[in-house]
């Protein structure tokens, strides 16, 4: 019975490590330039979503509240930073890169708060160099 338990273990462990890694990676000014936020959130959202590619590793991510809290704050971001995602309101789709930055802008700061409280939620259910 060990055994079977030491993988997922490890697998939540690696998967909360990289979830920090890219949490902490992801450097911006709220106030800045909102091209670099996009860029910065885009590699945010990949490093933190892209590795739950199986039904297994959903698993392990919701089956903690801070890993999963992380999947969804960047699932929320994706949607926000895709200009073309379906998920979006009509009249928010399709917009020119200009006007969809312009909207964006008004919510960074927001996500940049979120962004520090998810990191610390990783770092309380699964304190660093543990």
């Amino acid at each position: 019975m060990e055994m079977a338990s030491d993988p997922a273990e490890s697998s939540a462990s690696e998967l909360a490590e990289g979830m920090r890694a890219a949490f902490r990676h992801a450097r911006w000014d709220p106030d800045g330039d909102p091209t670099v936020a996009v860029d910065v959130l885009g590699a945010l959202v990949e490093g933190v979503c892209g590795p739950v590619d199986s039904v297994a590793a959903g698993r392990i991510v919701f089956d903690s509240e801070a890993m999963g809290t992380a999947y969804l704050f960047c699932a929320s971001l994706n949607k926000a930073l895709d200009r073309n995602h379906p998920a979006r309101p009509p009249a928010h789709r399709g917009l020119s890169i200009t006007e969809h930055l312009a909207l964006l802008r008004s919510v960074l700061p927001g996500f940049h708060c979120r962004q520090q409280e998810v990191l610390q939620l990783l770092d309380q259910e699964f304190p660093p160099g543990n």
